[in-house]
């Protein structure tokens, strides 16, 4: 069984999910009638909130790659140097879309700048980001807007600059740094919450639905104080058409996502309905690779295809190819081909694990070797203290004494009985008996034999020839 720290998030695949699905919608979408709740007057929700909660989103994945680096500076500066190489490659691949030619604004570099952008965020505490998110949201599109005017008359993208890389990311392009930096930064904060817990998606729901009421209320409402004045630097500061960058558009486009987001995450606490969006959380869990072959059909379709649409199917084999391809390939392969590809480019999730490490060369510090602490001698406490303890007798033992061990007595050795004396048959035997003869035969002691002569020394050995080298 998996434990709750290694589950996925399925809700937050879910939003991704319909961010890119939106994004078909704005990019193919035919919308034949008006009406909200005709099957393609909903086609206005894909206009400029898909690509605001693609960011919104990439901030909460921010936040899931560095969580547990937090309180280690090391491994924080580890996950920081992945989040980089992940924006470069990124950056990359997003021009490599962008030079296939199709009418699409491509959002893979300006994704790379605000990861770039956004890391200096991702200590700092939820309400510290809010906060900061609110700031830009506050400064950010009166900046853009007046010196889009300044330069070219108009706040719409700098047409000769748009797709200047470096300042197409920042200022000129369709996903302005300078503003889109309140998307990633509200992703930021949301990804420090609980999102599992039902309360919290609760209460993104409702809060995300009040702002993006009162975002889009009081655009709408300004907007109907200055008709006539389209086009003008105060028309353009409150418009909420999308893609204005304006604060009443943004505010309304960043409650929009954090709602949707809370929704999802409510849904798929079910079971029933998890299992009915399985398509869909396979197409959000290979976002960057549905989103490429995306760009890649639509360069096959051409531009009239997206300018002058004729019909929506288009759109609607895209949508069925990408569910079915994301389903079959996440239960047979798991992680989709480019995330894959990304994942082996930016290098392991976890840091190499730290360890003294060798001493460098030149280096005049050497390691002090390692003694054993000098055992610490124990003062008893004077008598009369609150520690003194008086010694104890020793208790009388109840076990017998071990029976004496007798000593060891070698064996006594039999007397040597010797010969009796014999005469020699040329002299007489002695008068007396007890007295010896006069005349014996003297006893002959043999002497050992002698030394054997020493061996002659062993001839020296011949010099080892020195070895031969080989060429």
């Amino acid at each position: 069984m998996q434990t709750r720290a290694r589950t996925r998030i399925v809700g937050v695949d879910t939003a991704r999910g319909l961010a890119v699905l939106g994004m078909f919608v704005a990019h193919l979408g035919m919308e034949r009638h008006s009406e909200i709740w005709t099957t393609t007057g909903w086609f206005f929700l894909g206009d400029g909130r898909p690509s605001a909660l693609f960011a919104m989103l990439a901030g909460i994945g921010l936040v899931f790659m560095t969580r547990r680096a937090q309180d280690d500076p090391a491994r924080f500066a580890f996950q920081r140097g992945r989040i980089l190489r992940r924006a470069l490659i990124l950056y990359l691949l997003g021009y490599g879309l962008v030079f296939l030619g199709t009418p699409v604004a491509v959002i893979l570099p300006a994704y790379a700048v605000l990861f770039v952008v956004a890391v200096p965020f991702l200590r700092m505490s939820a309400m510290a980001v809010l906060g900061c998110a609110g700031i830009v949201l506050a400064i950010g599109p009166q900046i853009l807007v007046l010196t889009r005017h300044a330069f070219h008359g108009e706040a719409g993208p700098v047409h000769e600059l748009a797709l200047l890389p470096g300042l197409a990311e920042v200022w000129s392009g369709y996903y302005p740094a300078i503003t889109w930096l309140a998307y990633i930064l509200v992703g930021v904060a949301v990804g420090k919450t609980d999102l599992r817990s039902p309360r919290v998606a609760t209460a993104l729901l409702g809060i995300g639905s009040v702002v993006a009421a009162l975002g889009y209320g009081a655009g709408a409402f300004a907007e109907g104080a200055l008709v006539g004045r389209e086009g003008t630097i105060a028309f353009d500061l409150i418009t909420i058409e999308p893609h204005a960058n304006s604060t009443p558009e943004m505010l309304g486009n960043a409650g929009f996502a954090v709602a949707l987001l809370g929704l999802c995450l409510l849904a798929m606490s079910l079971a029933p309905l998890r299992v009915i969006a399985t398509p869909l959380n396979a197409v959000g869990a290979m976002s960057l690779t549905i989103y490429s072959l995306h760009i890649v059909y639509i360069a096959i379709l051409g531009a009239d295809a997206v300018w002058y649409p004729v019909s929506n199917w288009p759109l609607i084999w895209l949508v069925l190819a990408s569910l079915a391809f994301a389903l079959i390939w996440q239960k047979t392969l798991g992680q989709g081909p480019v995330e894959r590809l990304l994942a082996r480019l930016i290098g392991s999730r976890r840091p190499p694990a730290s360890g003294p490490g060798p001493t460098p060369p030149g280096s005049h510090h050497q390691a002090s070797p390692q003694y054993p602490a000098p055992a610490q001698h124990h003062v008893p406490p004077p008598p009369g203290s609150a520690q003194y303890q008086a010694p104890q007798r020793p208790r009388a033992s109840t076990t017998p004494p071990p029976a004496p061990v007798p000593h060891y007595q070698p064996p006594q050795a039999a007397p040597v009985q010797h010969p009796p004396h014999q005469q020699h048959p040329y002299y007489p035997a002695s008068p007396d008996p007890q007295t010896p003869a006069t005349h014996q035969v003297p006893v002959q002691h043999q002497s050992p034999p002698p030394d054997p002569p020493p061996a002659p020394p062993y001839p020296p050995a011949a010099p080892t020839p020195p070895p031969r080298h080989r060429a």
